[in-house]
């Protein structure tokens, strides 16, 4: 904190929250101690503030009971499988599509036996289908990340 001088209300409103949690330096407490003797409402500030330290601390966390975390641990560990099996299918699939796309692309190239208009719409169509699957993906994520419902519970 570190002011010198009198306590301003306005600027160091902040120092009143402290004093109450005890989190300021003796320079700071005189400073706050002579100001609350001569102002009522930052007085009454304190005592507002102590009263909801009072109320907070007097607050407990109920126990969920021990069914809730049978649920929960279960339906954990199924969306952990779950997950982990999604995200290994995946990886598998785009590696077997990349090396076929591959091994096409380069058929196509080192063939004799299809004209070059062939090809073209060949590797036109291949760009297109790998463009809407990105695209198709990428939304995907984004609506994922950005839906205000994801959290609630059915």
């Amino acid at each position: 904190m570190n002011s010198t001088g009198p306590f301003d209300p306005r600027k160091e409103a902040h120092l009143l929250s402290a004093y109450v949690d005890g989190e300021l330096n003796s320079q700071d407490v005189d400073r706050v101690e002579a100001h609350l003797a001569d102002n009522k409402e930052s007085r009454r500030e304190v005592d507002r503030l102590r009263q909801f330290n009072q109320v907070t601390d007097s607050l407990r966390l109920k126990e969920a009971p021990a069914e809730e975390w049978e649920i929960f641990w279960s339906s954990f560990v199924n969306r952990a499988e779950r997950s982990i099996g999604w995200i290994l299918l995946t990886v598998g699939v785009a590696i077997i599509g990349i090396w076929s796309l591959y091994n096409l692309l380069a058929t196509l190239v080192a063939t004799d036996a299809l004209p070059l208009y062939v090809k073209g719409g060949i590797f036109a169509a291949a760009a297109g289908v790998l463009i809407l699957l990105f695209s198709v993906v990428r939304e995907r994520i984004h609506k994922r990340s950005k839906t205000r419902y994801k959290d609630i519970i059915r």
